[in-house]
């Protein structure tokens, strides 16, 4: 039995819905958002995103709901022929502004697209069969919690409060025998509606699984006082036998990053563009990483936001050396949550180059160390120069005497590279 039903093309379409390519843009345009550079090169064609690195989002047949819904299926790897391994989802937009759609897709499935072909925690988490957290014989990737209502507060309470239900672990013997694919299987986890006529519903491969359903209702989970819809995405994965951990797709992300003494990838500095990566915020980095695992809510590699820790994001902080040459630090910085919301809005709106704001810096630099960690810095986001990309913002300017120096003195790539420089002799 194929482990994904294939459903006939249905030969009309609401009148309100966008065509494929349209809102296929949108969520390219979330992707980037939410992880910068990530869908560089890719490509809207037909009804599908394709990446130049193999994998692919296609928007499918509407199967039910009305036009504000969305069908999206995810190919991680397309070189895998005739019989495309994939995993589906729905979406809807919640207002008439499909983007919303867009970004619910991305945040909650897409990240576990994306955590699939990474594999470093850095867009959803990990849990093995026998984690607190995890599916008795299964690997997951499980994506954060997104609410979308009519109360910021009780959204924010309904994600804590599904969260902490750790659904998937609790009802795992009510689906797990169905669960049909050897690649990943995608699960949907939805909580949503009126106080007093809320839904509780769990889809299997983009089908509603009535006994799994049931069982989350049984969790008794608590009711918002306002219109309140919450969901998150796992994909588990079944275990090879030889080892604990299935194999990655063939397929990469090929995101951009710097190469440097704090860079996962092992590469070399560039001699023309030196920088470094420092994968996080200095606060995060302080935590166990039990604490850590339990705090940080969201982590797309871009932005991150850890619970009674606070808000980050990724930045480029650009060091001028005295031979024309500019080492670039990407840097974490601390900004308040409605920043992250204005910036989100503004890559969707286009209109967050040139925009300034605010932060701290989080992390020590360079020869400089902790004298610059903390200071106060205006960050701008940057010209896009390539379609689809959306570049780190930067840091500016600081009224911290000693960053001011470092951002607007020239420096000897000795004192600042030291024997990481490539042009050294």
């Amino acid at each position: 039995m194929p482990w994904i039903r294939r459903h006939a093309r249905k030969a009309e379409q609401p009148d309100d819905r966008l065509p494929d390519l349209e809102f296929l843009a949108l969520v390219k345009a979330s992707l980037e958002a939410f992880a910068p550079g990530v869908t560089e090169g890719a490509e809207l064609k037909g009804n599908s995103l394709l990446s130049p690195h193999g994998w692919a989002v296609a928007v499918a047949p509407p199967q039910h709901g009305g036009g504000r819904h969305y069908d999206l299926v995810a190919l991680p790897d397309v070189s895998v022929q005739p019989d495309v391994p994939c995993f589906t989802d729905c979406v809807v937009a919640m207002s008439p502004d499909p983007r919303e759609a867009a970004d619910a897709w991305v945040q909650t499935a897409g990240a576990c697209l994306l955590e699939l072909l990474d594999r470093r925690k850095r867009f959803a988490d990990q849990a093995g069969p026998e984690h607190e957290r995890g599916v008795p014989g299964w690997h997951s990737i499980i994506s954060g919690a997104v609410a979308f209502g009519l109360d910021t507060t009780e959204n924010r309470r309904m994600q804590g409060a599904l969260l902490d239900a750790n659904v998937l672990h609790r009802i795992a013997d009510t689906f797990t025998a169905d669960l049909e694919s050897p690649f990943f299987n995608g699960v949907r986890v939805f909580y949503g509606g009126q106080p007093g006529a809320m839904e509780m519903e769990i889809r299997i491969n983009g089908e509603r699984h009535e006994a799994a359903s049931a069982a989350m209702t049984a969790l008794n989970l608590p009711e918002p006082t306002a219109f309140t819809a919450v969901r998150y995405y796992g994909l588990l994965l079944p275990l090879p036998a030889e080892g604990p951990v299935p194999s990655s797709p063939t397929t990469s992300l090929d995101t951009h990053h710097a190469h440097g003494a704090e860079c996962c990838c092992g590469g070399e500095l560039d001699p023309e563009h030196p920088g470094f990566e420092l994968p996080l915020p200095h606060l995060v980095a302080e935590l166990s990483e039990e604490e850590r695992a339990k705090r940080v809510r969201v982590d797309t590699g871009a932005m991150m936001v850890a619970d009674g820790v606070g808000n980050f994001l990724k930045v480029r902080l650009p060091i001028p050396l005295e031979n024309g040459r500019t080492v670039v630090y990407l840097v974490w910085v601390y900004v308040k949550a409605r920043v992250i919301e204005e910036i989100v809005a503004r890559v969707h709106d286009d209109t967050l180059p040139g925009h300034r704001f605010e932060g701290l810096l989080c992390n020590a630099i360079g020869p400089w160390g902790e004298e610059v960690l903390r200071a106060p810095v205006v960050l701008e986001g940057q010209p896009i120069k390539k379609e689809g990309r959306v570049p780190y913002c930067e840091v500016v300017e600081s009224a911290h005497p000693l960053l001011a120096k470092v951002l607007n003195d020239r420096w000897t790539a000795e004192f600042v590279l030291g024997k990481h420089d490539p042009d050294r002799a």
